[in-house]
């Protein structure tokens, strides 16, 4: 990774930005978190690791604080896509096409895609990665026009977007399975919900082509 500055929203532990650290990058490393108590965690890490002197440490909510000038990549990772959506929309610099995001939603990869998308991001990137028995999914995107989505697509990625094929097939059977019960309980309550009845397809054919194609 290269480039003028990184911030890390979220931190948790501190185990990016010292591991960039570590590898020798030169642009700024900015890790910030609204909580003292993450914060606290990841300059103690840091400090152990030797490097708390790379490591710039910010107590904000987002990127409320963050210094615009001195980033050009921001991370946010671990949060819901709902969550992220909120962050990006409330900062107005990040619009500029300078600037490079990589997200990871925990849930509702659905909702951030469409707000990518539909606030003219182009995702540029994805890739699927699976740890401790959990399948999470990570998109990189930059200002541009954005290919179109499918419905199911805003779930799980563009079909086109190369992946690896064993963790996509993860991906899609959780998504159909978390689908047909959701539509289950819709029966159960006696009503109709045709858009689901509809996405659940496009995924059961998009899991069809992938049992073609392998």
């Amino acid at each position: 990774l290269t480039g003028k500055g990184i911030i890390d929203v979220g931190i948790d532990h501190g185990l990016i930005p010292i591991a960039l650290s570590n590898k020798g990058y030169q642009g700024s490393i900015i890790a910030s978190d609204l909580r003292s108590g993450p914060l606290s965690t990841a300059r103690w890490n840091a400090a152990t690791a030797g490097v708390e002197d790379r490591i710039q440490f910010l107590l904000c909510d987002g990127l409320e604080d963050c210094p615009a000038e001195k980033v050009d990549t921001i991370l946010i990772a671990g949060m819901g896509g709902d969550t992220i959506c909120g962050i990006l929309d409330r900062t107005e610099w990040l619009f500029d096409d300078m600037y490079r995001l990589i997200l990871q939603p925990m849930r509702k990869a659905e909702v951030l895609r469409y707000w990518l998308v539909h606030n003219d991001f182009r995702i540029e990137r994805e890739a699927i990665v699976r740890e401790d028995g959990h399948v999470y999914q990570i998109f990189t995107a930059v200002k541009g026009k954005s290919e179109s989505f499918t419905d199911a697509e805003y779930l799980i990625g563009s079909f086109s977007m190369p992946r690896e094929g064993e963790n996509l097939r993860i991906l899609l059977e959780e998504e159909i399975r978390h689908l047909k019960k959701r539509m289950e309980g819709i029966r159960h309550s006696g009503r109709e919900d045709p858009f689901w009845r509809h996405i659940l397809e496009e995924l059961e054919d998009i899991d069809d082509r992938l049992q073609i194609v392998s």
